[in-house]
Parts: structure tokens; C-alpha cells; sequence
């Protein structure tokens, strides 16, 4: 039994078209008129519709039935977040506090006695969420919306895409590579097993870009964790053997030390050979791939952290590094991005 469910999602860039993935999902802008609006919101709802099969029927249980849908659109959100220059999201339930709210005109617009009113505001305990009149009815549908074949979405190719100018804000609008269907297809004939471990890549990734503009090392570690992880999928189980199974001393490996010969775990060795494969193999993207896990590493092993994370500064050579780092941050998301659409897509990948 299909059924067919509607949600609102967020995202930082404005979506002026519909994305459709068969008869899985499809994404598409919100009609504003009646809505709740912001001259300053940099947050854009549209409404995410999807289906889900049943057995039988769906649950009756009001808790089974939240859980199930709530798993199904984060899986989708997240996807797209990884397979596209963009994130996908909804505010966390658990996300109150104090706040201020801004006004509903820009403030060269406003009069006089509203200006007055700005300065009698005070703070008001919020809960985030996007809500307005017969929200609870606009998201009851049996089919999917139609929608006109002029707002279909218009292609990029894939790697212009990922590496031209990826940046996710109200300035750019939102736009999908033109691998993103084939990529999906490939992700949902993956085996439960492998998608899982799929899946825990890209929350992984998910949780830095939510995290990158706050906790900046945080959300490059976590980065690099969600590319070992598809590192991973890549790797023959038996590429090493034990001479014990308890101290996992290495009996003969694949990779070996370049300055005595013996066999190691050839962990970096492993992280640029997928990098390579999935994304560029050429010596500067090497390059690049060793910078990102060394980076890790000593991240890591030396407590070395992103200097923005704990120090403000507004000196020019500061501001130099505060932007090499930012920019390691973004190469390092789009290798994800990159490898994630290029490994699903890889007819050869190993079964796992």
C-alpha cells in the first residue's frame, strides 16, 4: 500500500524549481501568498513530497507512524544535502531559547512609530518551526502535486557543478547537478546493509555542514569521517592479514612503510588511492587529499584547531587564514560530495 505525505523543509538558498525523483519524492518552492514572510529571512521553506510502501497499511500508532515518516524525509534531506551544493533541513524540535523577533519591513521602509516600536521590543522564548493557518490541511495530499513542465529543473554538469563557485546562501539560487537521478537510482538499489553504512556517512556530513560556521573543527573532522567511511566501501576486507587477531599485529599488507618496509594499515595510503579513483588523480589533487588528512591528524592526535574556533581577529594576516581555512572546509565537503555521486554511480563498486 502507497501513501503519499507532504512536509516542510528549509533551505539557505531560494528554490525556484521542482526537483523529481520518480515516484520516491519530489521537491518544490512554496507558495508564498498567505504564508509567513521575512525581508530578512535567509531560511526558504518548500514543501518536500514523498511516498512510502506498507506491507499492509499504514500504522495506527500515532509514535510508529512519526517515527517512520520522520526517518523517511530526513534520509531525503540529507541526500540531497550531500548530492547537491545545498542544505537541506528542518529545525530541530529541541532548538528553544531566548530571541528577538526582526521586524516585517526592511528598516528604510518602515515609519516612524514603527522605528518607536523596535526600540520596545524584548526578547521572547521561541521554539524554531515554520508554521501558518491551515498548514495541518495543505499537508494532507493522496498524489503528488503537479507541477508545470517549465519549473522542471534545468541541469549542471557534475563536476562544474561541485567545483564552480559551490557556496549555499540567499545569492545563489538552488540547482542540482545533472548526475543527481542516476546517483539516487544507484542509492536505492544499494543493499540494506551497504545503505546503512551509507547513510552514516552522510549524516555524518550532514552533522558538520550544520556545525561548519560555529564548531569549524568539529565539522572538518566530521567531514573526514564521512570520507573514511566511504573509503571503506571501497576496500577489500582482506587487503590485510593478522598474524593475531587480538593485537591486530599486521602479518601482510597492501601498503607498506616507505622508510622499512613493513606492512601497515596504509590508512592515508587508502584515503588519496579512493580520492583519486572517485574524484581526480591528478599529483595537485593528491596533494590536496594528503593536506585534508594531515589536517586530521593533527587535528586529532595535537589538539590543533581552526584558530577562528577560539580566536577573533580582524588582522590581515588573520583574515588571510581565516579564509584558507574556510576554504579547506568547503574543499574537503565537495570531496564528499564528489566521491558520494561518483561511487554510486561506479558499476564496478564492491558488494558489502
Amino acid at each position: 500500500m502507497r501513501k503519499y505525505y507532504r512536509t516542510v523543509i528549509l533551505t539557505h538558498s531560494p528554490l525556484k524549481t521542482c526537483f523529481r525523483f520518480d515516484d520516491y519524492f519530489q521537491v518544490f518552492p512554496m507558495n508564498m501568498k498567505g504564508k509567513p514572510y521575512s525581508p530578512y529571512a535567509e531560511h526558504y521553506p518548500n514543501y518536500l513530497e514523498y511516498t512510502i510502501d506498507y506491507t499492509d497499511s499504514e500504522p495506527e500508532d500515532v509514535f510508529t507512524l512519526t517515527s517512520i515518516k520522520s526517518n523517511k524525509s530526513k534520509e531525503i534531506i540529507n541526500l540531497l544535502s550531500c548530492l547537491t551544493n545545498h542544505r537541506f533541513f528542518n529545525y530541530d524540535s529541541s532548538v528553544i531559547g531566548w530571541g528577538i523577533a526582526f521586524p516585517h519591513a526592511l528598516l528604510d521602509e518602515m515609519s516612524q512609530e514603527d522605528r518607536r516600536k523596535i526600540d520596545e521590543t524584548k526578547s521572547e522564548w521561541f521554539m524554531g518551526g515554520y508554521i501558518y493557518h491551515n498548514l495541518k490541511q495543505d499537508l494532507m495530499i493522496d498524489k503528488f502535486t503537479d507541477v508545470s513542465q517549465d519549473a522542471i529543473f534545468v541541469e549542471n554538469r557534475m563536476h562544474e557543478y561541485f567545483t564552480n563557485e559551490p557556496i549555499d546562501d540567499k545569492r545563489h539560487e538552488l540547482t542540482f547537478p545533472n548526475t543527481l537521478c542516476s546517483a539516487l537510482h544507484y542509492f536505492y538499489q544499494l543493499s540494506e546493509k551497504t545503505r546503512q553504512k551509507v547513510n552514516s556517512c552522510i549524516y555524518l556530513a550532514c552533522d558538520g555542514m550544520d556545525i561548519v560556521s560555529t564548531k569549524r573543527s568539529l565539522a572538518f573532522l566530521s567531514f573526514v569521517s564521512a570520507l573514511e567511511g566511504l573509503v571503506d566501501l571501497d576496500v577489500n576486507d582482506d587487503e590485510i592479514l593478522f598474524e593475531c587477531g587480538s593485537c591486530k599485529a599486521i602479518k601482510s599488507s597492501l601498503y607498506t612503510c616507505p622508510s622499512c618496509g613493513r606492512p601497515i594499515w596504509g590508512i592515508k595510503q587508502k584515503f588519496v588511492a579512493f580520492l583519486s579513483k572517485f574524484v581526480a588523480g591528478s599529483e595537485s589533487s593528491q596533494r590536496i587529499y594528503r593536506d585534508v588528512y594531515n589536517l586530521r591528524s593533527k587535528i586529532t592526535h595535537t589538539g590543533k584547531l581552526f584558530a577562528s574556533d577560539y580566536e577573533l581577529s580582524f588582522e590581515e594576516n588573520r583574515r588571510q587564514k581565516d579564509y584558507d581555512d574556510w576554504l579547506m572546509r568547503l574543499k574537503t565537503l565537495q570531496l564528499i560530495r564528489i566521491s558520494l555521486d561518483s561511487w554510486l554511480r561506479y558499476e564496478g563498486k564492491k558488494k558489502k
